[in-house]
């Protein structure tokens, strides 16, 4: 869940902030604590999260390969990795001599085991490997990836959690939600932790790369509640956090909290049954349209972003070669347009459709606004106010056919094409497409360069117009940090990368 910039199913209270002994105020150089705005519901690799909850994976567990601020991907366990020539079979070069906390060696056979139990497990990124046909071990040091075909997108997700390394001995063990053993540079203290309020996590002694993380312990505290994160950040409880809305940076700042910020996100409407599988009137592109029409999105930036965006008609990011500024254009605030195109459609009297609501995240006021330019066109929108545990889940079912949301903008454009668009894209839970985008997806994985850019412009522009979502704006995201901690942004995610964070000099 960006992040995504993900949220997840959680249930936390302010009382969670002081939970725990040992807190911020300890020695930078010894100790970083971050906030989470979500708890992880299992610490197993094949069930893991990325987006908001990285940094607790990556403190317990290394990755195959890993990835710079700037995305730039960089040898990690895997020392080495190369294509053939059809691009079809990835070889990787493991380093040897690493052993897990429980004294099992990290090989070339374990490594296929994490990656076929990531690929079978319960991750919402599972499918960022589907097209892995095979992983075979070679000796004690190489490991052999056949896929289905071309994949631009693979060696990115093995520097996430698809590249996690877990021990063999706690794959699909029966503690294995809580009992994290790999050979990352951080060991969970099971003693000083406490499920849903705070993971005390202290160096591992034997880690190959200390020199990348530089604090002796880390504390993540997870705290659901956006004015307890507020409190937390102000009152030194904790070092860093991502904000979950945009509201307190006056008051932040004022507090000599330091922030640093990124637009990697897309925040509007997803209208994700586009097929008509759940009875709504989305499969008619005149709807879709009109309902872009009916969006004020200069209103929702202020009303949802507090001010803090840039509004865009397209949901390709900015730094991907898909994009295309004139598309923003397409559907400026027009309701006379819009009720034409619903009489148009056959719906010059509307109709009701549910949705789900998340007062407790973002306050009532933007729901209402996105209702209210619904209604306007005749649209009367049926709320369900769902708890964070169950959103992800409906929402990903699908049960409606269409939400709010903030989603991420991978620059890497297969990475993102395969986390929304395609039809086994985790965020295309109907599995929608057509003929026309197929075959653009189809040519845009088997080329490279200007004639790819071309293609992924091609493709940006019929979704635009197709209306496949109604983008509102480019969300601000915010991460808030202590004056002595320097911190620094790891591209493509929300939460920055734990090598990203360092005692400020």
């Amino acid at each position: 869940m960006s992040k995504i910039k993900s949220l997840v199913a959680v249930t936390a209270a302010a009382g969670l902030v002081l939970a725990g002994s040992v807190s911020a105020s300890q020695a930078a150089t010894k100790t970083l604590t971050v906030g989470l705005i979500a708890d992880i519901q299992s610490w197993a690799a094949a069930s893991s999260q990325f987006g908001n909850l990285n940094l607790p994976y990556q403190a317990v567990y290394d990755t195959l390969l890993t990835a710079t601020p700037t995305g730039a991907l960089k040898p990690n366990v895997a020392t080495k990795y190369v294509y053939d020539k059809a691009g079809t079979t990835l070889t990787l070069t493991i380093k040897q001599g690493i052993k897990y906390t429980d004294g099992t060696a990290l090989d070339a056979a374990n490594v296929v085991k994490n990656l076929n139990a990531f690929k079978a497990g319960d991750s919402p990124d599972a499918s960022n490997v589907a097209s892995m046909v095979s992983a075979t071990a070679k000796g004690k040091d190489t490991v052999i990836i056949k896929l289905k075909d071309v994949d631009p997108a693979f060696v990115n997700y093995l520097a996430r959690n698809a590249g996690l390394l877990e021990s063999s001995k706690e794959i699909g063990a029966k503690d294995a939600k809580t009992n994290p053993v790999g050979s990352g540079p951080y060991v969970l203290n099971k003693l000083k932790s406490k499920t849903g309020s705070i993971y005390v996590l202290n160096r591992n002694a034997n880690y190959w790369n200390k020199s990348a993380y530089p604090y002796d312990t880390l504390i993540i505290k997870p705290i659901a509640d956006p004015t307890a994160m507020v409190n937390a950040l102000e009152s030194g409880q904790v070092d860093a956090a991502n904000l979950a809305n945009n509201n307190p940076i006056a008051e932040l700042m004022s507090n000599g909290i330091k922030l640093e910020t990124h637009f990697l996100d897309w925040t509007g409407f997803s209208m994700v049954d586009r097929t008509g599988k759940l009875g709504s009137p989305l499969n008619n592109v005149k709807v879709r349209q009109a309902i872009n029409y009916a969006i004020d999105r200069k209103a929702m930036v202020k009303a949802i972003g507090n001010g803090y965006g840039k509004v865009v008609e397209q949901v390709f990011s900015p730094d991907s070669p898909g994009y295309v500024p004139s598309l923003n254009n397409t559907y400026p605030y027009d309701v006379a347009k819009a009720k034409q195109l619903m009489a148009d459609a056959g719906y010059a009297n509307g109709f009701t459709i549910a949705m789900p609501s998340l007062v407790a995240f973002l306050g009532e006021a933007p729901f209402t606004l996105m209702s209210d330019s619904l209604k306007a066109i005749g649209i009367t929108v049926k709320y369900t106010e769902e708890p964070f545990s169950t959103f992800f889940p409906h929402i990903l079912t699908p049960v409606y056919p269409m939400y709010w949301m903030s989603l991420e903008q991978s620059p890497n454009s297969w990475q993102f094409i395969n986390f929304l668009l395609a039809r086994t894209a985790v965020w295309n839970p109907d599995h929608y497409g057509d003929a026309t985008s197929d075959a653009l997806l189809t040519k845009i994985q088997h080329s490279t360069g200007a004639t790819q850019a071309g293609l992924l412009k091609q493709l940006n522009t019929y979704i635009v117009q197709q209306a496949w979502f109604a983008p509102f704006y480019l969300n601000q995201g915010t991460f808030a940090h202590a004056a002595s901690v320097k911190v620094t942004l790891q591209a493509g995610n929300a939460v920055p990368y734990l090598t990203g964070f360092k005692p400020a000099k």
